[in-house]
């Protein structure tokens, strides 16, 4: 388990890469004036900045993680219910194209966890049992769909979609 309450001693050096290139200053500054808030990310976010295409290589648009930090197996010793320990490992991370109505064609970086315990792989929209290779979707609609493994939807370009489809016979 690794408390996510207490922030990093220091950026990892991509972030700061990053940080260097948008904010036009030294690295020196970046590390004596940045206050890092430490905050799991839980959910999508996007990075608003354009940057050079090695920027983006290094951090892309944006992330998509899953919705957990803590295994929701109940039984599980890695289950728990507060919010300020992560009890998953083994992060994956692969690059993908995210097709959005607002931002068009863009770069991600999508995410999954491991845990150890239970065996579970938790996924942005799902988590994959390996007792029985059962893929069990979180509740809700996801702003964000999975429709294969390199390539991710948004909501609404599908409502569109529907949408031209009713209207254009």
């Amino acid at each position: 388990m690794r408390d996510t309450t207490h922030p990093p001693s220091n950026l990892p050096p991509h972030v700061e890469a990053m940080l260097v290139s948008a904010l036009k200053q030294d690295l020196l500054f970046i590390r004596a004036y940045i206050e890092w808030p430490w905050v799991v990310v839980q959910h999508r976010y996007v990075l608003p900045f354009g940057g050079s295409s090695a920027l983006m290589a290094l951090v892309a648009f944006g992330d998509l993680c899953p919705p957990t930090q803590v295994c929701l197996t109940t039984g599980c010793p890695n289950h728990c219910s507060c919010s300020n320990v992560t009890t998953l490992s083994n992060p994956v991370t692969y690059k993908a194209v995210w097709y959005s109505l607002q931002y068009s064609v863009v770069p991600i970086h999508v995410t999954s966890t491991y845990c150890c315990r239970c065996l579970h792989q938790y996924h942005h929209n799902y988590v994959v049992r390996k007792v029985d290779d059962a893929h069990v979707y979180y509740g809700g609609v996801p702003e964000v769909i999975q429709v294969a493994t390199h390539f991710f939807i948004d909501n609404q370009v599908l409502e569109m979609f529907a949408t031209a489809k009713v209207f254009g016979w």
